[in-house]
């Protein structure tokens, strides 16, 4: 068994099961405000040949079958964390009103994928963009030869 640890809780689990640990912040609601800005992490892993670039395709062709009003504004490449990475920005239309997504790939350890995904209500992401390109900034993956949490 290995052992997975954070902050709130730690519990064991089988050595060969695959890390899909997904964290979330969120932003205090503000009364009123349909979509609360947050900014999540998943992981998951490419198979067999895949690369990034067609995890990344096939992420926008999902969104975009099930988004209602889905727009891409921009897919990019970009660095996280030192490494090559890609990002998705779009808007869409949810029940709590228009939302403004950004995700950012980059491939991590044993063909790991972070996933970045920054939220935010569509009024409100010029103002939470900068936040957001801040909180990217600070992504950092561990080099070779230093250990794993």
């Amino acid at each position: 068994m290995s052992r997975h640890e954070s902050r709130d809780v730690t519990f064991d689990v089988p050595r060969h099961w695959e890390d899909r640990t997904m964290v979330a912040f969120a932003a205090p609601p503000r009364p009123g405000q349909g979509t609360a800005p947050n900014f999540v992490m998943t992981r998951d892993v490419l198979a067999g040949d895949d690369t990034l670039a067609g995890y990344a395709d096939r992420q926008l062709a999902e969104l975009s079958k099930r988004l209602t009003n889905f727009e891409l504004i921009e897919r990019r490449e970009r660095t996280l964390g030192g490494v090559a990475g890609i990002e998705l920005h779009f808007t869409w239309s949810a029940s709590a009103g228009d939302i403004e997504q950004r995700l950012a790939m980059a491939l991590g350890r044993r063909r790991t994928v972070f996933c970045f995904n920054a939220t935010a209500a569509r009024a409100d992401a010029d103002q939470m963009n900068p936040l957001f390109d801040r909180i990217l900034s600070t992504v950092r993956f561990p080099r070779p030869g230093e250990e794993e949490e």
